[in-house]
C-alpha cells in the first residue's frame, strides 16, 4: 500500500530556560532529526525575524524540567518548520513534541497544497459566497 504524504507546517516555542545558541540549536535539531527519523524531510527552518525570541502576550504556565511545580513563563523562541511527512506518521511526532522539555508549545497544521498557505483556500471559498449573495440581492434592487 502507497504511504500518503503530505506538506505540514509546524510552528513551536522553544522554553526561555534554553538561552544559550547551543541550546536553542540543539532543541531545533532534535525536532528536525524527529521529523527525518520518522520518514519525512524537512524543506525550511525560520527562526529569524520575525520569528526567534518574542514576549508572549500573556504568561504560560508551565511544568519546567526538574521543577515539581509549575513556572510562569513570559517569552520564549519561536521556530517555523515546514516538511513533508506520512499521514500516518503525525501522532507519533506530536508524541515526541509533547516528551521534548524544550518545547513549550507548538501548532501543526496542514499546506494546502492548491494554494500553498495553510487554510487559504477556505478563507477564498467563504469570501466569494457572499459576495455572490448580494450581488443577486442588487439585481432584485433594480428591477
Amino acid at each position: 500500500m502507497r504511504e500518503r504524504r503530505r506538506d505540514y507546517e509546524l510552528l513551536y516555542i522553544i522554553s526561555s530556560l534554553r538561552n544559550s545558541e547551543e541550546e536553542i540549536s540543539a532543541a531545533i535539531n532534535r525536532v528536525s532529526q524527529a521529523i527525518t527519523s520518522l520518514g519525512g524531510e524537512v524543506t525550511a527552518t525560520n527562526h529569524a525575524s520575525p520569528w526567534g525570541r518574542r514576549k508572549f502576550a500573556y504568561p504560560i504556565r508551565e511544568y519546567a524540567e526538574g521543577e515539581a511545580s509549575r513556572r510562569s513563563f513570559t517569552e520564549g523562541y519561536y521556530v517555523l518548520i515546514h516538511f513533508s511527512l506520512a499521514t500516518d506518521k503525525i501522532a507519533e511526532l506530536e508524541r515526541v513534541l509533547k516528551l521534548t522539555d524544550a518545547v513549550l508549545r507548538y501548532l501543526l497544521t496542514l499546506v494546502d497544497a492548491r494554494s500553498g498557505s495553510p487554510g487559504a483556500a477556505a478563507v477564498v471559498s467563504a469570501a466569494s459566497e457572499p459576495l455572490e449573495a448580494e450581488g443577486d440581492e442588487d439585481d432584485e434592487d433594480d428591477e
